[in-house]
């Protein structure tokens, strides 16, 4: 009797590990869920602070565009400050979203943050941002829009080489 009561007990210490064993994998299966489930809120987060931050940007570029038109007109010193100061907290809320405005005038051309709108002779290296179209910003170092930048390229006049008035055009 003594041999069947061993085994018996080796039966049940066998299903004891096998269901201690279900049950560590439920367990980190759960776990594994609850990460994803996080990432997965995380990551939708993200594309919404993303597409909201996309639907903010013409209206600082706007507020841009309303300050030189202020200036080129001289219209009223307070209107003028009032605007400033809007854009101003309109730029210092989109910072603190994580929104970064990218640096472009004067740096080399970088496809990952500039679009190229044009070419145009200047002195100096080639492939340099000369002027910034449309600024181009980023949300939390991913690129949210890309400047839209004028890009200098080295001078030929006076070499023997004249320069057509059509160059800067793509040809049809």
């Amino acid at each position: 009797m003594t041999e069947e009561l061993k085994k018996q007990l080796a039966e049940k210490d066998q299903q004891i590990e096998e269901t201690k064993n279900r049950l560590l994998r439920a367990l980190a299966d759960f776990d594994n869920l609850k990460k994803r489930n996080a990432n997965e809120r995380e990551e939708m987060v993200r594309i919404a602070n993303e597409a909201l931050m996309c639907a903010l940007l013409p209206i600082i570029d706007n507020f841009e565009r309303a300050l030189a038109s202020a200036e080129e007109h001289q219209i009223n010193d307070d209107v003028l400050k009032g605007i400033a100061l809007i854009k101003k907290q309109f730029e210092d809320a989109l910072v603190k979203s994580g929104v970064e405005e990218i640096t472009a005038l004067g740096n080399d051309f970088d496809p990952n943050f500039h679009e190229a709108v044009m070419t145009r002779e200047a002195d100096g290296p080639d492939h340099q941002v000369i002027e910034v179209v449309q600024k181009g910003y980023t949300l939390f170092g991913k690129l949210l829009r890309p400047a839209m930048v004028i890009v200098s390229k080295r001078g030929t006049r006076g070499r023997g080489d004249e320069k057509t008035k059509n160059e800067d055009r793509p040809s049809s």
